[in-house]
């Protein structure tokens, strides 16, 4: 039996939890067998970057990448070990799909606009799908005491952004402002915190009147009992999956087919949909309207 996908996660959440113990790391011993499966294996990287803590995102893909594998080599003759390849930032994760460092990955819209942008040869291998559609929400966070009620009520107060490079946490987030009168100078101050729960744990906090996050995470942050409500919700496309032109043909076809097939998963537990590019024009109208920001 060859080391799986959530094997390799689990290895890297007890590494994580090891050295925040200041133990040393533990390792994950491999058979004879196991060794000899794995070499036999075709290595196929998958990409992501951390949009929320590693752990979580490891954790949270790990039964989708197993199912997908699993998928996979049934549809295959020659068998694949799909193991994960983690970017700590939005550009480092946007790089290693442009250029080959990984053969496939899951993107924000916005890190896919750029990431083709890039390399126009990227291949477009399914979108998450949310209740049947293509759509889902980011938030404008503020704190649960606070008495604004629109938009517009934000003037001269503070914005907690998430990466530059992030679709709710900066493009769609900026276009909505926008919308509302308010430009950067309208701000008493704004900042890029990165992670989407930075920005919900920074409202929370009071160091910021608002911020901008997806949905998810702020649903996550509440259920902790974070002391954060929705001031309004904006509509951003699902993430799209995306290959590497140098992945074999028949192995992207695999993929492909594997995620159009699935019902659920950890990661989309509505399936996923065909994907155009086509279905990603408003992100890019968001983002050449952001800078006016």
């Amino acid at each position: 039996m060859k080391l799986t996908a959530f094997t390799i996660a689990a290895s890297f959440l007890c590494l994580i939890g090891c050295q925040s113990n200041n133990e040393e790391p533990a390792s994950v011993a491999e058979t004879p067998a196991q060794t000899e499966s794995v070499a036999e294996s075709k290595v196929v990287l998958f990409g992501l970057y951390t949009a929320d803590k590693a752990s979580t995102v490891v954790e949270e893909f790990a039964p989708t990448i197993d199912s997908l594998e699993k998928s996979v080599n049934e549809k295959l003759e020659e068998p694949i070990e799909i193991q994960f390849k983690i970017a700590n930032e939005y550009q480092q994760g946007i790089s290693q799909i442009a250029d080959g460092t990984v053969h496939f990955s899951r993107l924000g819209p916005a890190s896919f606009v750029l990431s083709k942008e890039q390399n126009p040869d990227l291949q477009l291998l399914a979108m998450e799908s949310k209740k049947g559609e293509r759509v889902f929400n980011g938030i404008i966070a503020i704190h649960a005491d606070s008495d604004i009620e629109t938009v517009e009520g934000l003037a001269g107060k503070s914005f907690a952004f998430g990466d530059e490079l992030s679709t709710i946490g900066r493009y769609l987030s900026q276009a909505l402002l926008l919308e509302a009168g308010l430009s950067s100078d309208k701000f008493e101050k704004y900042e890029f915190l990165g992670r989407h729960d930075t920005v919900g744990m920074a409202v929370a906090a009071g160091d910021f009147t608002a911020g901008a996050l997806k949905e998810s995470t702020f649903k996550k942050l509440v259920e902790d009992g974070q002391p954060i409500k929705a001031l309004t919700k904006f509509d951003n496309v699902t993430k799209p999956w995306v290959a590497h032109q140098s992945l074999d043909s028949k192995i992207v076809e695999a993929i492909s087919q594997s995620l159009l097939e699935m019902e659920s998963s950890s990661v989309s537990k509505d399936g996923f949909l065909t994907a155009t590019e086509a279905h990603y024009a408003p992100v890019r109208e968001a983002m050449t309207a952001s800078k006016k920001f």
